[in-house]
């Protein structure tokens, strides 16, 4: 029996100590996703504005760089397709004024509500 004890053996070399992080990429992302989620529900809003009650909106994806900033899918009550058309243009016409949607470069992809 030693008094000096062994080296534990199987243990992994210590891992190098972690430097600065930099969170203001982490922070910027985070801002990134809230920004395209406020047009989300700013667009169903405004969507149930133009095509009436029961819009369902959801997020089809969000890019951190680059055009688009996300995709939006805005399920809208479908009564005719000339009725419908008339209801994009509207649509789109106002989200270009509008001071949330005018800000984040959003793909709107309008369809019919499924019943």
């Amino acid at each position: 029996m030693s008094i000096v004890p062994r080296p534990a053996r199987g243990l992994l070399p210590e891992p190098s100590h972690p430097g600065v992080l930099d969170r203001s990429r982490a922070t910027a992302v985070a801002r990134h996703r809230w920004e395209v989620r406020a047009a989300q529900w700013r667009a169903r809003e405004l969507a149930e504005e133009v095509f009436g009650p029961g819009v369902v909106a959801a997020m089809a994806g969000v890019r951190p760089g680059g055009f688009p900033a996300g995709m939006i899918t805005l399920d809208v009550p479908f009564r005719s397709l000339e009725t419908h058309r008339s209801g994009e243009a509207r649509f789109l016409s106002s989200a270009w004024r509008d001071p949330v949607l005018s800000r984040v470069p959003i793909l709107f992809i309008l369809g019919p509500r499924e019943d």
